[in-house]
């Protein structure tokens, strides 16, 4: 495939037939806008590759010789305009759709890992600054379509390969270690053989990148498809353990990643950083979330899930009651539990984990608080604690129907009734009579 052999024309139609009409309608505004001013509206980089490839397109990228934010507002008078002036680009979004316009820029890196220091260029320049030829090949829309290839990206594209541009490109964006493999992954494309060389020997420079930044790509990493294997790739070039020696992916993980049905989508990020983070200790957990400047729930998986190793010895009993497996995981959070499951070689740990996952974690009683207040339960924490005999009875098989809950919850009240003290903690069977 050559510049000579794909046809702009045919691919700025194919562009704008895969667009919902609303955003087809936008990019009209903005070549009316550019042709106004003077100047070219182009849709470069992922975009124009995935249209040659006959893919699913996932983004829009556009860009401009000359201010996009101005070129943004003139398209769209009516709609509020995000400006990003570090980096030259503006923001709309149009039924519900995020459109984001550049102005062709060039970069350059004080140091490894460091954020470019931009000035605005050519649209042929800006391609020649972007992370792999197949992404650098732009169209230009309009009446005049025509197509701009300057680093090859099309025999590229041809030839399933990714290809950086310079020898310094992993040294300049360490990131893009990272971005190599999952575009291989995703396209089914290869590294060609002196990029592999450039990436393995710029390995190191990752330490210089931000935690931010790198958990960034993680999280994409995660969410591309097929799931894991940009992760699978990553970790045997040794990319994961720059990142920290306890991290670790291997096919298998990728399969119980792909396999996490028991969790929602929202949980799956959480899920695929306590897997990727399984099998460190306490103080190795803490320094991975340290490091990768994880979220919140992703922080709490990883330490969760060493924290369970030293805690579970209760769920490799097979008398343990569902009730006493419940009253330990509760304590965790579903992706660090999931993860443990996945990854312990005991048996009867990971079957009690996933009955947790799927059945037990959602039982709760019949009966709610109010309930119990007008059986004679008294307001305050005893009501609290005659709802968790009500789910464990539930869960062991005392109480299968709401009578069961109810016969349970008079006794639970006659016993506080009974007691000496209308405040002591009562111990209470509710499998006696």
């Amino acid at each position: 495939m050559s510049s000579a052999s794909v046809d702009p024309v045919r691919i700025s139609r194919a562009l704008r037939c895969r667009l919902p009409d609303s955003i087809a309608d936008t990019v009209d505004a903005l070549v009316d806008a550019a042709a106004a001013a003077k100047t070219a509206l182009y849709v470069t980089g992922g975009s124009v590759r995935d249209v040659i490839l006959d893919r699913l397109l996932i983004d829009l990228d556009l860009v401009v010789e000359g201010d996009a934010e101005a070129l943004l507002r003139a398209a769209l008078p009516r709609t509020r305009v995000t400006a990003h002036a570090r980096f030259g680009t503006a923001t709309a979004v149009v039924a519900g759709v995020r459109i984001d316009l550049a102005t062709a820029r060039s970069e350059t890196y004080a140091r490894p890992g460091a954020l470019p220091a931009t000035r605005p260029t050519t649209v042929a320049a800006d391609l020649l600054r972007r992370d792999f030829a197949c992404n650098a090949v732009a169209v230009r829309l309009g009446s005049r379509p025509a197509l701009l290839d300057p680093a090859g990206g099309l025999a590229d594209i041809a030839a399933m390969h990714i290809r950086v541009l310079h020898e310094r490109s992993f040294t300049d964006d360490p990131t893009r270690i990272f971005r190599a493999f999952r575009y291989a992954a995703r396209l089914d494309f290869t590294v060609e053989p002196l990029t592999a060389s450039l990436l393995t020997s710029s390995l190191p420079c990752i330490a210089e990148v931000g935690g931010e930044r790198l958990r960034r790509e993680l999280e994409l990493m995660l969410s591309d498809a097929p799931p894991g294997a940009a992760l699978e790739a990553a970790h045997t070039a040794g990319a994961l353990q720059v990142l920290h020696p306890a991290l670790h992916w291997s096919r298998a993980k990728s399969e119980s990643y792909a396999a996490a049905s028991l969790l929602s989508p929202k949980e799956r990020p959480a899920y695929g950083f306590a897997l990727m983070a399984s099998g460190a200790s306490e103080q190795q957990a803490q320094a991975i979330a340290r490091r990768l400047r994880l979220k919140r729930d992703e922080a709490a998986a990883v330490t969760a899930v060493a924290s369970l190793r030293s805690a579970s010895e209760l769920l490799r009993r097979l008398d343990v009651k569902p009730s006493g497996a419940v009253v330990l995981l509760d304590r965790y959070p579903a992706p660090a539990i999931a993860a443990y499951a996945r990854t312990t070689g005991n048996t009867i740990a990971r079957d009690i984990m996933f009955r947790y996952l799927g059945e037990w974690r959602t039982t709760r009683p019949m009966l709610s608080g109010r309930d119990l207040i007008e059986m004679g339960v008294p307001a305050g924490p005893q009501v609290q604690r005659g709802l968790q005999l009500v789910r464990a009875a539930r869960l062991d098989g005392w109480a299968r129907d709401r009578d069961d809950e109810r016969a349970l919850v008079l006794r639970f009240a006659r016993s506080i009734r009974d007691s000496s003290t209308m405040h002591a903690d009562v111990e209470f069977d509710p499998g006696g009579e």
